[in-house]
């Protein structure tokens, strides 16, 4: 339920930095989430008074360096994406990948009341913590793809059509969701590209999960990235061009200017998780 002159406290876990060209045009991860949280509740607080806006917080923490939020003085943890691989965290040098993991069970187990999002290597961190597996797919899914919902998608997202339009850039993948999670989307090549956990009490309300609220769902990830615009998309291509290969390179420089959901529905549904409508 909407709350006029609302607040949200976000904390930003940081995984990675911008590619050079990415972060030279677009800023850092800060700047790039930040925008998508500005641009999707831009609409929202146009449909409320002046003293019923909303207003946000979003702090960066790099866990890469081990540094982390005191949760509870958040509303919502936020995961970024990452150019390291997530399920080798178990490798040396990659202890603040499990370390990380760690964190999101412990908040996802005993905090309920805080929201987590997870944005492409962080919904594969999602999926680890929680009891789901992550493992190299076949080759890299990239540019602005079509997604087909899952019924629950349809409404989580409130898309009759059945397709989410997304920008990807992966190439691991989530072949099996943790117990209890919800899949929302898949591709072609990947079997799940977003899920969601219900909190507890929803889940004891309504197993089928028919008539729920946004704000019932405690977990909410996606393997696209609801952030990324054409201009990042073709920067980044341009950057892994060589391990695309021309062929992969080509086809998504002809895609990146396609349709794309991020702001208008993914970022529109993270808000609607924190309750805001």
């Amino acid at each position: 339920m909407y709350q006029p002159g609302t607040h949200r406290r976000i904390a930003l876990l940081i995984c990675d930095v911008p590619a050079d060209p990415v972060r030279e045009q677009h800023g850092d991860y800060t700047r790039i989430f930040r925008t998508l949280l500005e641009e999707s509740l831009k609409p929202i607080n146009k449909t409320h008074s002046a003293d019923s806006q909303t207003t946000f917080t979003l702090e960066p923490f790099d866990v890469r360096m081990q540094v982390y939020p005191k949760e509870d003085d958040y509303d919502a943890i936020l995961i970024t994406g990452s150019a390291h691989t997530a399920h080798e965290y178990e490798q040396p040098g990659r202890e603040w990948m499990k370390k990380l993991i760690e964190y999101v069970r412990v908040v996802a187990t005993e905090k309920p009341r805080i929201k987590i999002f997870g944005i492409c290597f962080g919904h594969q961190i999602v999926a680890l913590a929680m009891g789901g597996t992550c493992v190299r797919n076949t080759r890299f899914e990239v540019s602005a793809t079509k997604l087909q919902l899952t019924e629950l998608g349809k409404i989580v997202y409130g898309i009759e059509s059945g397709v989410l339009n997304i920008h990807l850039m992966n190439r691991d993948h989530v072949p099996t969701k943790p117990p209890s999670f919800h899949v929302l989307a898949s591709s072609n090549q990947s079997p799940i590209h977003g899920m969601v956990l219900f909190s507890q009490s929803e889940s004891l309300r309504d197993a089928s999960h028919s008539n729920f609220r946004l704000t019932d769902i405690h977990i909410l990830t996606s393997q696209g990235h609801p952030e990324f615009t054409e201009s990042i998309m073709r920067l980044l291509l341009g950057v892994r061009r060589g391990l695309l290969g021309p062929e992969l390179f080509d086809d998504g420089q002809s895609r990146a200017g396609n349709q794309n959901d991020g702001i208008a529905v993914v970022g529109k549904t993270i808000w609607g998780v924190m309750g805001v409508e």
